[in-house]
């Protein structure tokens, strides 16, 4: 049996205050050795999702056209 773990990158396109979120102790920061494993080549987070140098993938176009779809558009 494998074990199969897929970690989302999620965003928001709300403007205001999101209340209720401690970042005390965190950090925020790419895995490099995943990307690496995910597209079999080594590239940096920024390049992925600012520069399109990673294909994405059926199945994830769908999710991010019905998040698209969802998401509240801001003026």
């Amino acid at each position: 049996m494998s074990l199969c773990v897929l970690e989302i990158l999620t965003y928001s396109r709300a403007r205001g205050l999101f209340a209720g979120v401690s970042l005390a102790g965190s950090s925020v920061r790419p895995d490099n050795d995943a990307n690496a494993r995910v597209y079999g080549k080594n590239l940096e987070a920024e390049s992925i999702v600012f520069k399109g140098a990673a294909a994405v993938r059926l199945r994830l176009k769908r999710m991010i056209a019905m998040l698209n779809q969802k998401s509240p558009k801001t003026k």
